[in-house]
């Protein structure tokens, strides 16, 4: 869930995406306004409706991390998906079991970030070519013979 304050005739001063390793309590700048959220609080699924149940935690962790951003004023928010694998990595690759099906996907919130080395590695292992980078570690095939990466410990 992500709240979005109310327009400023005045734009806030300029504030990095600062994020609170410890609550996931976040916000960065949005137009002329704050974009709020706390991430740990997401349910698997795809549930999409919009709740203010998250401000409750979003206080709470603001009370202690960013005292000035408790029960903020919220004009819009928003619900969304995340697509996450198990241990919340990427998977990368092609089908063991369907020739010429390659697949990207599960990147949470970073498949935008990371888009143009994985459109390489994806051009790369369509084209037969050795990669700059070993992605072998991202295959779907990790899940099924009981391998995973580190998991990632914050998804924002």
């Amino acid at each position: 869930m992500i709240g979005i304050t109310p327009q400023q005739a005045k734009p806030f001063p300029r504030i990095p995406f600062t994020l609170d390793l410890s609550t996931t309590l976040y916000f960065h700048n949005y137009q002329n306004a704050l974009l709020l959220g706390i991430s740990h609080l997401e349910k698997t699924g795809f549930c999409r409706e919009y709740s203010y149940e998250w401000l409750k935690e979003f206080n709470a962790a603001a009370s202690v991390f960013a005292p000035g951003l408790e029960n903020p004023e919220l004009a819009e928010g928003w619900a969304g998906y995340y697509e996450n694998t198990p241990d919340k990595n990427a998977i990368i690759g092609q089908s063991e079991e369907l020739p010429g099906f390659f697949y990207a996907a599960g990147f949470s919130g970073h498949g935008f970030l990371q888009s143009p080395a994985v459109g390489e590695i994806v051009a790369d292992l369509y084209q037969g070519k050795e990669s700059f980078v070993d992605a072998s570690q991202f295959t779907a095939e990790r899940f099924r013979t009981g391998g995973s990466l580190v998991s990632e410990v914050n998804i924002i």
